[in-house]
């Protein structure tokens, strides 16, 4: 037999008796709780899984025995951002995983944008309902199951209560002077430029923007919007306020115009970069009102146009986008339609057919298809038959209102259910979502 040692060069024989020989061709003995045998050198060898693993515990087990892997695909699937926010709190683990950047990422892309709306800001309509003492007309609503304390999102931090709202988006609020809506003819309201402010209910944090002197009552305003800041994000240090203004020139010929504010040190009011395709001819003005906003544009409908008026949020530019009549109704039809977005950015339109049913159509995203998304017909005891017109929508839910009454019911777009009873159904104004920051903002600290 040889053998080779680390001390030595040449290899040495050794004499073996035939006893030994014939113990070696035999199988070798089973192993035993003393260890190896002797003259066997133990080598160092690589760990195996069964020796990286941790081992089970004897006892019961517990969700702190969910590997960090199998936890985060549980977390990801949480149906809100608000629940998200909650399950945050409930250990340091926990905590830290929800904060990591690239788990942030993931859950938004799998939800979509609409996933953390804490509620909505609903404007009381005077017609319908008295406000409130201290003259504020705008009311917060939680989201269904969102057990939140409303003394959070009051509004009265604000330097006075003379303010209307008129737009929101993430966490924060756009309101403008009240005293500037001026009455035109037809009885239609109309908005001179007015002065504006953006504030944060959670943090009660405001910033004033005063309105641009060269624009002040020269021309009627067709909205005012709150969009994210050049990056894509939106604080209360990066935010961008868009007027859109209904401009008539020389020759009597009306076009819509926009204006930007831009926060920051090197912000301020600036005019729109002017449409590649040149001027857009538009109606008079009582002809024209807000339809809504979805996929990163806001639209328009101009009564007896076969098209609508479209403002796109990232070029700032006027186009006409025509509709099928099939979804938004015939010229000759005094139907009003809304435009709403959807979790997937799509947008969709919001009718109520001759027939009384509530009909949502979406557009596929590629081949720009219309088609049937819900069906709602609504029952006789909401409307008693009367022809119902729309008072407010948005993705979440519509609200609707037989004509030349004052009664409202909303229609619930994830269950599809009819209600008459909900708190939201006091309200005959617009509805403003209020979603939660993103990427939310955690800070932990310790309690007695």
């Amino acid at each position: 037999m040889l053998l080779t040692g680390s001390l030595h060069k040449r290899p040495i024989r050794v004499k073996r008796s035939k006893q030994e020989l014939a113990s070696r061709s035999s199988p070798p003995p089973m192993a035993t709780k003393q260890g190896p045998r002797r003259g066997h050198r133990r080598r160092h060898s690589k760990p195996t899984k069964a020796s990286m693993s941790e081992p089970i515990p004897s006892g019961p087990t517990s969700v702190h025995h969910i590997p960090d892997h199998l936890l985060e695909l549980v977390l990801v699937r949480v149906g809100s951002s608000l629940a998200l926010l909650r399950a945050a709190f409930t250990c340091k683990r926990w905590r830290r995983i929800i904060t990591d950047t690239s788990f942030l990422t993931r859950f938004r892309s799998l939800h979509g944008p609409h996933v953390g709306v804490l509620g909505h800001y609903h404007i009381v309509d005077p017609t319908h309902k008295k406000l409130s003492p201290d003259g504020n007309n705008q009311v917060f609503v939680p989201a269904d199951g969102a057990l939140l304390d409303r003394r959070h999102f009051s509004l009265d931090f604000l330097p006075d209560l003379d303010w209307e709202l008129g737009d929101s988006r993430g966490g924060l609020l756009l309101l403008y002077r009240r005293n500037t809506i001026q009455r035109y003819r037809r009885r239609q309201a109309v908005l001179r430029f007015p002065d504006m402010i953006v504030c944060d209910p959670l943090t009660r944090r405001y910033q004033g923007i005063l309105h641009w002197e060269e624009m002040y009552n020269i021309t009627p305003c067709l909205g005012l919007f709150l969009l994210h800041g050049v990056d894509g994000c939106i604080s209360m240090s990066n935010f961008r306020v868009v007027v859109a203004l209904y401009a008539v020139s020389h020759g009597g010929r009306a076009a819509p115009y926009a204006c930007v504010f831009s926060s920051g040190s090197v912000g301020g009011w600036q005019d729109s970069a002017p449409s590649s395709g040149g001027v857009v001819p538009i109606p008079e003005l009582h002809l024209i009102s807000f339809a809504g906003r979805a996929r990163s544009s806001l639209y328009w409908r101009m009564e007896g146009e076969g098209a609508v008026l479209a403002l796109n949020e990232t070029t700032l530019e006027f186009s006409l986008v025509t509709f099928p009549s099939t979804v938004v109704g015939m010229l000759e039809e005094s139907s009003i339609f809304r435009v709403i977005g959807s979790r997937s950015d799509a947008v969709r339109v919001v009718r109520i057919i001759n027939n009384g049913d509530l009909t949502v159509f979406a557009q596929l995203q590629g081949s720009g298809e219309w088609v049937v998304e819900n069906l709602v017909t609504l029952p006789e005891v909401a409307t008693y038959g009367l022809p119902a017109k729309i008072v407010a929508a948005n993705a979440s839910y519509i609200l609707v209102t037989p004509r030349e009454e004052n009664w409202i019911v909303s229609v619930d777009l994830h269950t599809l259910e009819v209600e008459r009873a909900h708190e939201r159904n006091r309200y005959a104004g617009a509805a403003h979502p209020y979603e939660l920051q993103w990427p939310p903002a955690l800070q932990a600290c310790r309690a007695n």
